[in-house]
C-alpha cells in the first residue's frame, strides 16, 4: 500500500496576508473565502499565522482596535511545519500529539501550502478518528510550548476544555 503525502491532501494555493495588514482586513478576507486561518507571509516566507482564535483572543478580548491592529500584533510566530513529501499520517501525528489543526507546508524555506484537519477530511474521513479521539482526552500538561490563550511561551502548560493555557492564564483569566 502505497503511504499517501502532505502534497496529496494540503490546500496548495493558501491565502495568505503581510505582516502589516489591518485585522479588519484580515477577518473580512477570512469570512469573505470561509478559511479559520491566514498565513502571515512576506511574499512566499512564512512569518506565523491567525486563527480566528487568536482575533477573540488578542483582539476582541483585549478590546484592541481592530483599524489600528495588525497582523504581526495577533499572529503567532512560533509554528510547526510540514513538507510536501512527508507523509501524511507523520503530519497527521504531529498535529494530534500537538493540539493543532493547521501545518503550514514548507519546500527550500518557501511556503507552499497549509495542511488543515478539514484538508485530511476531505482525503479520509478515517484518519480524522485521531482529532476526535485526542480532543476527548484531557492531558495534565505539556513541557514547554505556545499558551492557546495569551500567545506566550510558557514552560508548563494545562490542557483546559481542549485548550492549552499557561499558568499566568489559569489564575488571571476570567474565561477559565
Amino acid at each position: 500500500m502505497v503511504e499517501m503525502l502532505v502534497d496529496d491532501a494540503m490546500t496548495k494555493k493558501p491565502i495568505t496576508c503581510g505582516k502589516d495588514e489591518k485585522i479588519t482586513k484580515v477577518a473580512k478576507e477570512m469570512e469573505k473565502n470561509d478559511i479559520g486561518s491566514m498565513i502571515v507571509a512576506d511574499k512566499d516566507t512564512l512569518i506565523g499565522l491567525i486563527t480566528s482564535e487568536d482575533l477573540i483572543k488578542r483582539v476582541i478580548i483585549q478590546k484592541k482596535d481592530p483599524e489600528k491592529t495588525t497582523a504581526k500584533d495577533v499572529m503567532t510566530k512560533k509554528l510547526l511545519t510540514t513538507t510536501p513529501d512527508e507523509e501524511l499520517s507523520e503530519a497527521i501525528y504531529t498535529m494530534i500529539n500537538n493540539g493543532i489543526k493547521r501545518l503550514p507546508v514548507i519546500e527550500d524555506k518557501k511556503l507552499v501550502g497549509i495542511l488543515t484537519d478539514g484538508d485530511v477530511m476531505r482525503i479520509s474521513p478515517k484518519l480524522m478518528e485521531g482529532f476526535l479521539a485526542s480532543e476527548e482526552r484531557e492531558e495534565p500538561n505539556v513541557i514547554g510550548d505556545v499558551c492557546e490563550l495569551c500567545g506566550n511561551y510558557s514552560e508548563t502548560l494545562n490542557k483546559v476544555n481542549g485548550r492549552w493555557i499557561c499558568e499566568e492564564c489559569l489564575e488571571t483569566s476570567p474565561e477559565i
